[in-house]
């Protein structure tokens, strides 16, 4: 494929070339698991042993040292071309541990010793014990800066009681990154993350992921019932409803979802080029193959310029808005665009493609799971931009 993205550094220059081995590695597993729904624990299995999870982790602490946010989503968009559902698992865990990385890097750079030791014990102890975590923050009807779920102090630590929903990759992972509200001491709410086992007592995974698109991500919901955690496993925290403090946590998260669009959309025209680009096509058929390489161009320049600025700003406090709205825009745009091309793909196929053991039929599906991806959701990211453009006070709600 011409002009693809391609990594800036070289740790991830060897992680992306990681991706496309392992990408050719699962995508024979994918049609079946989509068809019956179930998790792909082969492929899930292929990622750990070659230690993929591991890539944001520095090279000192046990991993691959890329904590360049544009080499990541280049290395999932590759991914993606493989099996789409397991790259957006692996998203999840990668957004929480590139976020710490990132801490990590800052205390280094601040000489911030206690903060240092904290985030590379946590470091150290992912790489060690090979842990994969997965997002447990959406809920239904939720308030993104206001969970729902409740951790409440004790004597010994803490109790969590909560539900949640589109919990990816929860039938592999060891542990549930969650969003939760507790007080804080003057008497406000604060949002914050609890690191659940997912083999904690109260800790009830239920099998009733069954979507359109996405079918063997193990996206099920998770109920956390009277779950008992010591004090240590509760982590970070804000005021309750500080959109800019929620913004900073969750800026990479849009480019991850960017990036495993960007990979079905470009397996998909793949797909179909490559076996027309042999054979003599009608005037319609051209226009639309060239339709999708403009579309392609676009979204791999705005994913990369929005990557590229989270790696130049980082988290400073001065450009946190704009850039997780960059974010945003690759995210929409990238989602919406991929849609029309896989769209075409499909016309470009003739009835071949339609039949469900396509690939272009899973990729129709799968494409069109980005717009509810939070965050932001297409709706919410709409309302965000408008408002934004528009010079009011941006809204996440």
């Amino acid at each position: 494929m011409p002009l693809e993205l391609t990594a800036r550094t070289e740790p991830g220059a060897r992680l992306v070339a990681l991706a496309e081995r392992l990408a050719e590695e699962i995508a024979p597993h994918a049609a079946r698991h989509d068809r019956e729904a179930t998790f792909p624990f082969e492929s899930f299995d292929a990622l750990k042993r070659e230690g993929y999870f591991l890539a944001p982790v520095p090279e000192e602490l046990g991993g691959h040292g890329v904590t360049s946010l544009h080499d990541l989503a280049v290395a999932q968009s590759r991914l993606a071309r493989g099996d789409a559902s397991l790259a957006i698992g692996v998203n999840m865990h990668l957004v929480v541990v590139l976020s710490i990385a990132q801490r990590w890097e800052l205390a280094h750079a601040a000489g911030d010793e206690r903060r240092l030791q904290a985030f590379g014990a946590s470091l150290e102890e992912i790489a060690r014990e090979g842990i994969v975590i997965a997002s447990a923050t959406s809920e239904p009807g939720q308030d993104l800066t206001r969970p729902a779920t409740h951790a409440t102090r004790t004597e010994d630590g803490w109790v969590v009681s909560g539900h949640k929903i589109f919990c990816t990759m929860s039938p592999a992972a060891d542990v549930f990154y969650t969003a939760v509200m507790l007080p804080s001491d003057d008497g406000h709410e604060r949002y914050a993350y609890a690191v659940i086992p997912r083999d904690a007592p109260g800790v009830v995974v239920h099998d009733d992921w069954d979507a359109l698109g996405m079918r063997a991500s193990g996206s099920n919901s998770v109920s956390f019932e009277n779950v008992a955690l010591p004090a240590s496993a509760i982590r970070g925290g804000f005021a309750a409803g500080d959109a800019v403090e929620y913004m900073e946590r969750t800026l990479n998260a849009g480019a991850f979802h960017a990036a495993a669009a960007l990979g079905v959309a470009e397996a998909a025209h793949l797909n179909v080029t490559a076996r027309l680009g042999g054979r003599e096509v009608d005037p319609r058929a051209l226009t639309l193959a060239a339709e999708n390489s403009i579309d392609l161009a676009a979204c791999r320049a705005f994913l990369a310029r929005a990557t590229d600025l989270v790696d130049e700003l980082g988290q400073s406090p001065e450009h946190v808005t704009e850039v997780f709205a960059e974010v945003q825009s690759a995210k929409t745009f990238v989602g919406e665009t991929g849609v029309r091309i896989v769209d075409r793909a499909l016309a470009l196929s003739g009835g071949a493609g339609y039949m469900n053991g396509s690939p272009l039929a899973r990729a129709y599906r799968d494409a069109r799971a980005t717009a509810f991806m939070h965050p932001l959701g297409a709706n919410r990211a709409f309302s965000f931009l408008g408002q934004l453009a528009l010079g009011r006070e941006p809204s996440l709600h």
